[in-house]
């Protein structure tokens, strides 16, 4: 058993202090989110959330990409994100673009923190705290959602999850990945002289595509 199955192990069966029946991380089916409750959390965290359908979702990228005037965005290599057409969108716009499997290994790094804006579906989203979840195989894949001066991501509302316990069923029933990250909002922080801060270790604006049909 890895350290993971038995840290989990231990927190499916561990109990509330004076709640006998009461399981600190009870095993739960996967239950549908509230898109409401998903836009209300993920705009209180500074994310702009666009509801679209998937006829008018690369309408609401192009008007997007039109505000922040970008000139360079890096794609995702994601079925989503072809599928809207994303590259197409941004040249016709005279963005230069580039998906993320395009880029040699030795620049990855270097191109995303040069890039304006990243781009990019994902695996589930929360609906209890408004956030994006998505599943990695490396390091380096992180960066889109981290690197650029803005993030934009899509998310269908089939993807919406109601909280933590959810994802947490799913991803100990499915293939194990080398990290997952939460993109919850602009980043955050009061360091320095006790002023809130936004976009201090991330995007300085998080936009979210949310198709809902």
């Amino acid at each position: 058993m890895s350290s993971r199955e038995m840290i989990l192990e231990k927190l499916h069966k561990a109990v509330l202090p004076g709640h006998s029946n009461q399981r600190i991380m009870p095993l739960v089916e996967a239950r549908t989110g509230d898109l409401d409750v998903f836009v209300a959390k993920a705009t209180a965290a500074a994310a702009l959330v666009t509801r679209t359908t998937g006829q008018d979702a690369p309408a609401a990228v192009k008007a997007i990409l039109e505000e922040i005037a970008c000139k360079s965005i890096i794609l995702s290599d994601e079925g989503i994100v072809k599928e809207l057409d994303i590259q197409t969108i941004a040249g016709n716009l005279g963005i230069d673009c580039q998906y993320t499997s395009e880029i040699p290994k030795d620049e990855y790094r270097s191109r995303m923190f040069q890039a304006e804006a990243g781009l990019s579906g994902c695996d589930y989203a929360l609906a209890d705290s408004g956030s994006l979840v998505m599943q990695h195989d490396g390091e380096n894949q992180r960066l889109i959602s981290l690197a650029p001066n803005y993030f934009i991501g899509i998310v269908k509302a089939s993807q919406m999850l109601k909280d933590r316990f959810d994802l947490a069923a799913l991803l100990e029933r499915g293939e194990k990945t080398a990290a997952v990250s939460l993109v919850t909002g602009v980043s955050r922080t009061a360091d320095v002289a006790l002023q809130v801060v936004l976009g201090m270790h991330g995007p300085r604006k998080v936009y979210i595509v949310l198709i809902e049909d």
